[in-house]
């Protein structure tokens, strides 16, 4: 059954799984869910998800399969939850996780933003006031995620955080596009006898 609330992406993602189909199969899965694209529409936005790497496009001739690209299906709250758990335990990937939100959307982030990336417990910081509540109410609202009234709101400001985040954006960055290779290893692999007493 089709559900209006659920994204068009969502939807086709479910149905190509890890199998992948043609544009056929795919619209005919679509129609069986009360989805009615017309195939050059399907076929324009099938191209758009590749283009944007969230597909993969075999030539399985006669026809064109796609693909899921994996681990391309993750969010922002996903992603930053699991690269703050790569550079720190416990609380402390706790607030870094916090800051780094906070950091990336220039806003307070709510208890609900923060357990999409993981963080279980409430973290020991500073809850804003009700204005910047509102405000923040206003891009989660805009962005589809639904928080409870209760739900409380963090700010972490702390500048020693600053250069874990600049880590964190280089890692995440590295494992989007896989360029770890490029990347200059800065530990020191020899001793520098210069240094060194007589």
């Amino acid at each position: 059954m089709f559900n209006p609330d659920k994204a068009l992406k969502d939807i086709i993602f479910e149905i190509l799984k890890n199998d992948g189909k043609s544009i056929s199969a795919l619209s005919r899965e679509l129609v069986e869910r009360d989805i009615n694209i017309h195939r050059l529409i399907l076929t324009g936005y099938l191209r758009a998800l590749t283009d944007c790497n969230y597909l993969k496009e075999k030539e399985v001739p006669p026809a064109k399969v796609y693909v899921p690209v994996k681990g391309r299906d993750k969010d922002v709250y996903e992603m930053i939850g699991e690269s703050c758990r790569k550079l720190e335990n416990g609380q402390e990937a706790d607030l870094l996780i916090l800051f780094s939100l906070n950091r990336l959307f220039r806003r307070p982030v709510f208890f609900e933003e923060l357990r999409r990336a993981g963080v279980r417990d409430m973290p020991s910081s500073k809850q804003v006031g009700v204005q910047e509540r509102q405000e923040a109410r206003k891009f989660v609202q805009r962005a589809g995620i639904k928080v409870a009234d209760l739900n409380l709101v963090y700010l972490h400001e702390d500048p020693s955080l600053v250069p874990r985040f600049e880590e964190l954006l280089s890692m995440m960055l590295s494992d989007l596009l896989s360029f770890s290779s490029l990347i200059r290893d800065t530990k020191q692999t020899k001793l520098d006898l210069t240094l060194a007493g007589p």
